[in-house]
């Protein structure tokens, strides 16, 4: 079985690759010039599309010689918190079982499905929102998804960060045209809205809904994480 990482690189520091040897490394870089070349193999990109237009110039590039396994991480593995693990191994224990693996998984109800997905209203990106540093949408998140997928139901699991694993035969469950049709909407701005909707359609892209039982347990604990962390601020 060859293992992949598939690394979405800006400027972050990526000397943590050097204890995963044992892992076929390709870092597409949007930033400054990577200098160690012992990393993996390195492809230069123009900085657009976040890191849904990597994943998916990884994947219309190679779609006829995909690896078994493809790990798609961010330059920072440990910036995530719960929403992506530390070690890339990780995401190899119960890859046979879906097919895809992700640390922790959320739920979109129907509350999920603004236009925007909210991010107008999100602390993070509200700075770059108010200055249209992140594009807008002509038809809003929910018609977007049922462009792509016209059976998605309002109740969907999901996954935040843009980091996850998944086989081969998943990906190649659609042909390259719907790959090379959705890089050509990732592509045309530097933070285009597009790439917050597929964070969080990923999941079901490949697995559909068949970890949505685990999507109610890990948002139950994600909450539980949060308020204990708020009381401990609290105190």
């Amino acid at each position: 079985m060859i293992k992949s990482l598939i690394i979405a690189r800006f400027n972050e520091d990526l000397n943590w690759l050097q204890n995963h040897k044992e892992f076929k490394i390709t870092i597409y870089n949007k930033g400054n010039p990577i200098k160690d070349k012992s990393l993996g193999k390195i492809i230069n990109l123009d900085n657009v599309g976040r890191e849904s237009h990597t994943w998916l110039t990884h994947i219309t590039n190679n779609y006829e010689q995909l690896d078994d396994v493809n790990i798609f991480l961010q330059g920072r593995i440990d910036d995530l918190n719960c929403m992506a693990f530390k070690d890339p191994n990780s995401y190899l224990k119960n890859i046979e079982k879906f097919g895809f693996v992700a640390s922790r998984l959320g739920l979109l109800t129907p509350f999920h499905w603004k236009y925007h997905i909210g991010i107008e209203k999100n602390k993070k990106y509200k700075c770059a929102w108010d200055n249209y540093e992140i594009s807008r949408s002509n038809i809003g998140f929910r018609k977007f998804a049922k462009n792509y997928f016209p059976e998605i139901p309002l109740f969907v699991n999901t996954s935040y960060g843009g980091c996850f694993a998944v086989k081969k035969d998943l990906i190649k469950k659609y042909d390259l045209k719907f790959y090379e049709e959705l890089l050509e909407v990732l592509s045309k701005h530097k933070n285009p809205i597009e790439g917050h909707f597929m964070e969080r359609l990923w999941c079901y892209m490949f697995i559909k809904n068949k970890q949505l039982r685990r999507s109610i347990m890990d948002v139950i604990q994600t909450k539980v994480e949060r308020l204990k962390l708020n009381l401990t601020t609290m105190d």
